[in-house]
């Protein structure tokens, strides 16, 4: 590709390559403009769904005007080479910061991260979750400046087209818990991700580590990590708080999006910046005090010495204790000690009582009634389980058995019928078996419709139907077109090979930038041997 065109942008050199293809620095002709142009590869050209995903990442850039996230020029396709063009940024990703300097300093962790929530906020803001946070991803220039890149498998809000629905999507190091067991992402899913960046930031190695893809994600499902302030004792305890909510298993124990993270990231900056101005401001003080204090003595000012001083102060202390306020003799009468004495014991005793067997039930159906293990946990040790030995033969038997099924079924999570098949369908789809796809997830929309344990799973099912009729319609352009593409083969058969390639050329010409004639565009390719 070195030294050619696509569109108005000449080719000079590779900058990098990746899943779905390479990334080329060129110029703008007539301007000089420097862009990075990332050419998606010749063989997931020819992939629907590669396709498909390469277009949602030049929609998502284009709707994304701000500082820290690289700007996008424009797109196309030119001798059947997809590409776009995007801001070029000269500097290094964090990954190669890494690489240089195993970790970073906190202070440079906090200033990055207070770069990297505006830009977050702003892709959120506009309905677009990244997914894919990771250091190689983020780019510092020589000056400091954060620039946020690559939304290949950015998810937009409410999407109908996704591939990979309810599949798991990302990086296994860098992966939210929900991602790892295939639910629905969300703004949180990143804070998670953007959490896991600063780890590795601040330590040097990601929080979870693994023998392969499988490992790590049922780490960040159920596995604990040290804390960044244990590895590294000189990271502030608050930055290491953050941190560790950033890193909470349960979304909603996570801050609830970037503004929040953001004010409290600032917030901390300026305590820290104010406790470091504190520290050098005290430190010269003292020294200066000291010195002028070499010379100074009780005597030379006239003042009684340290032993009268302190004689006087406990006279002084010992009468005003002997007087005592109209409060504290009231308290020291033997009637009122003797009263508050027992309100204490009676106290005691009554949070020492054993509950009876309603409340015990109650106070476990509630948090029974939670989503997390550790309210199950506590359920079952501080209530249920005390029911169940103390009162044998209690009326809830029944209500408690379904509490240890949901509790069974928390500790060992097994698939539901439902997203069984709709796994099912999803690999069908894969193996290229649509029509069977559709059965499956057809039949699982109506046979789970109204069951509102797997509703989530009819949803998934119902997008993923959605879905494969949208790319029926796209087949219907290619039968449109068909007859023409007949026609050119027809000529190339005869030998007019230029009429043929007259008609080739026409076509490409109105469908090189509609992403959604891939199909069009690869049979004229066919038809020419390419």
């Amino acid at each position: 590709m070195i030294d050619e065109r696509l569109g108005k942008w000449r080719i000079f050199k590779e900058l990098g390559r990746g899943g779905m293809g390479r990334v080329y620095l060129a110029q703008e002709e007539g301007t000089g403009r420097q862009a990075a142009v990332k050419i998606l590869a010749g063989e997931l050209a020819q992939d629907i769904g590669f396709l498909q995903r390469f277009q949602r990442e030049i929609e998502t850039l284009s709707q994304l005007t701000h500082p820290n996230i690289v700007r996008f020029y424009e797109s196309g396709c030119e001798n059947g080479h997809y590409f776009y063009a995007m801001e070029y940024v000269e500097g290094h990703t964090l990954d190669e910061a890494l690489e240089e300097q195993k970790r970073l300093p906190w202070r440079d962790v906090l200033d990055l991260a207070l770069q990297l929530c505006p830009a977050l906020r702003h892709v959120h803001d506009h309905g677009v979750i990244h997914r894919d946070l990771k250091p190689s991803n983020i780019i510092r220039t020589p000056a400091g400046q954060v620039k946020l890149m690559d939304f290949g498998i950015a998810k937009i809000f409410a999407s109908t087209h996704l591939t990979a629905t309810g599949g798991v999507v990302g990086t296994a190091e860098f992966i939210s818990p929900e991602q790892a067991s295939g639910k629905p992402v969300t703004k949180r899913s990143d804070l998670y991700s953007l959490g896991v960046v600063l780890y590795i930031l601040l330590v040097g190695r990601p929080p979870f580590e693994g023998n392969g893809v499988l490992d790590l994600l049922h780490k960040h499902r159920y596995a604990q990590f040290d804390k960044p302030q244990q590895l590294v004792p000189e990271i502030p305890y608050e930055i290491d708080e953050i941190v560790c909510q950033l890193l909470e298993k349960d979304p909603a124990r996570r801050p609830p999006d970037c503004l929040v993270l953001y004010k409290q990231l600032d917030s901390l900056r300026k305590r820290l910046d104010r406790r470091l101005q504190h520290t050098e401001l005290s430190g010269g003080n003292d020294a200066t005090l000291a010195e002028q204090r070499t010379d100074l003595t009780a005597e030379s000012l006239g003042l009684p010495g340290p032993a009268t001083l302190m004689s006087k102060l406990m006279r002084e202390e010992l009468e005003r204790q002997k007087r005592g306020s109209a409060l504290s003799q009231f308290i020291n009468h033997p009637a009122v000690l003797v009263t508050l004495l027992a309100v204490v014991i009676g106290l005691i005793v009554w949070g020492m009582w054993p509950l009876d067997r309603d409340t015990l039930f109650e106070r476990g159906a509630r948090l029974m009634a939670s989503s997390r293990l550790s309210d199950m946990n506590q359920a079952w040790r501080e209530y249920l389980e005390p029911l169940e030995r103390r009162f044998p033969d209690h009326p809830y038997q029944e209500e408690v058995e379904k509490f240890r099924i949901k509790r069974d079924a928390a500790l060992n999570p097994q698939p539901t019928e439902a997203q069984h098949f709709y796994q099912l369908g999803e690999r069908l789809r894969h193996e290229g078996n649509e029509r069977g796809a559709r059965e499956i997830w057809s039949s699982l929309a109506t046979a789970f419709a109204g069951n509102d344990a797997d509703r989530d799973w009819v949803q998934r099912a119902r997008k993923g139907l959605a879905e494969l009729e949208k790319k029926s319609v796209r087949g219907d352009r290619l039968k449109t077109v068909q007859p023409i593409l007949e026609r050119a083969a027809a000529l190339k058969q005869e030998g007019k090979v230029e009429d043929a390639d007259k008609i080739w050329t026409a076509l490409e010409t109105l469908y090189r930038n509609d992403l959604s004639a891939a199909e069009v565009l690869a049979e004229i390719r066919k038809q020419r041997g390419k």
